[in-house]
């Protein structure tokens, strides 16, 4: 692996950029005791962001979520459009990068947390994110883990934040169980909006995220200000700021939950409506 950044361990807040951050884990200089992968369920040749880990640092275990090397090169088709094809590789990076969009998410929930004006406890929580030391980098490397390497652009790797050394972020172990039923449904909604309301959009709802009825996941997700949403017209914001409630109720569906609960309206019963009225 290339020579890393010396600066790396200096970092204490992520991305930088303008917008909600993600403070580093207050035990990051502590030894990590590897177990067993949490996400191998996987189907074969799927592609991810990382990989989920069961790990003890200290005294306490915990889940923490190990990034892939990202190269925003791999997303310009995306980006490109909206952004302007000269916009600087880094800029990009701040807002397509799951890792950095984790941090962005996260950073907003414990701002609102610490204000109290989150109360729903709607995402599994996080206790910061971490640069992975050489030890631990082998130790992975050892059970098959693919950092991704050989698809960035080194130029861009060797000048970002933290530069070669594998990123993660720390958060809590969950149960294995989704525990999104007919009784919890309700309750997840709320969560969503409020969410929503914060101006954070996971844009990735669905069974698999949740457990314990808690989302998991916010590497697909967008917190404002973000250039992306700037960049839309009014109508693609718009509708990429409702797609949280829109894939609600399609998880609804798709798993034959038996509730009346849905974020949108439901057009049979607008329908009935309007022929009552």
């Amino acid at each position: 692996m290339p020579k890393k950044r010396a600066s790396a361990s200096s970092t204490k807040e992520l991305p930088p950029c303008h917008g909600p951050k993600l403070h580093v884990f207050q035990h990051q200089n502590s030894p990590i005791k590897w177990m067993e992968r949490l996400d191998i369920d996987r189907e074969e040749g799927e592609e991810t962001e990382g990989y989920v880990f069961r790990a003890k640092i200290r005294t306490r275990e915990y889940a923490i979520k190990v990034f892939k090397f990202y190269n925003p090169l791999s997303s310009k088709y995306f980006w490109g459009p909206l952004l302007g094809e000269d916009t600087a590789l880094e800029t990009a990076a701040y807002y397509t990068d799951p890792f950095f969009a984790e941090c962005r998410a996260y950073g907003r929930i414990k701002e609102a947390t610490k204000k109290r004006s989150l109360k729903a406890q709607i995402a599994i929580p996080c206790h910061g994110f971490i640069f992975l030391k050489e030890n631990d980098e082998r130790t992975l490397s050892k059970l098959g883990i693919d950092f991704g390497i050989a698809r960035i652009d080194s130029d861009f790797q060797q000048n970002t934040e933290g530069g070669w050394r594998v990123r993660a972020i720390v958060k809590d172990l969950a149960p294995q169980d989704t525990g999104v039923d007919k009784k919890s449904v309700g309750k997840i909604l709320r969560g969503i909006r409020a969410l929503n309301k914060h101006k954070i959009y996971n844009m990735d709802i669905h069974l698999d995220n949740f457990r314990n009825g808690q989302l998991v996941d916010f590497g697909s997700s967008w917190t404002e200000p973000h250039l992306l949403l700037d960049a839309q017209h009014d109508h693609a914001a718009r509708n990429s700021k409702l797609s949280d409630l829109e894939k609600f109720d399609e998880m609804i569906e798709d798993e034959e939950i038996q509730t009346d609960v849905r974020a949108r309206p439901n057009p049979k019963y607008c329908r009935k409506l309007r022929a009552w009225g």
